[in-house]
């Protein structure tokens, strides 16, 4: 199972997995911008996943903005090799912390980061007027630097 950085040329292939994903997938122009940060596709034959992670705060701290896998390829361990080259690249810039947002409902991926050592740190509820949502999501938080 391999990782590596993306280019331009993988991105038409990352839209096809965001908009199986997302209900509000992110276009051409944010993926393209993302490519200044951590951005890693799962390529083994063909990407089948991708991982986007920010640097913020000085480089103290990193931000997951975005993991996803095709649905044909999810169960099959991507997402943990995506995580996990992630969260080796962020050590080696000595980044302190990573946080995250998970909706409530994404059960198999709250666990996928618990399993890593995240720790669920708050839950926020969005409420909106319509009545036609109640979206909650957690902020998950990853202690890297211990000491």
């Amino acid at each position: 199972m391999s990782a590596r950085f993306a280019n331009e040329n993988d991105i038409d292939k990352v839209l096809q997995i965001e908009a199986m994903s997302f209900l509000q997938p992110w276009d051409y122009h944010i993926f393209k911008l993302a490519l200044d940060d951590i951005f890693l596709v799962f390529d083994e034959p063909d990407i089948s996943g991708y991982i986007i992670v920010v640097c913020c705060s000085k480089n103290i701290r990193a931000t997951i903005m975005k993991i996803a896998v095709h649905p044909e390829h999810r169960q099959k361990g991507i997402a943990t090799a995506l995580l996990k080259q992630a969260l080796e690249i962020l050590r080696e810039k000595e980044i302190l912390d990573v946080c995250l947002n998970v909706e409530i409902i994404r059960e198999p991926a709250i666990k996928l980061y618990e399993k890593f050592g995240f720790k669920i740190m708050q839950t926020i509820h969005m409420d909106y007027e319509d009545d036609l949502a109640d979206d909650a999501f957690y902020i998950m938080k990853l202690i890297l630097d211990e000491s």
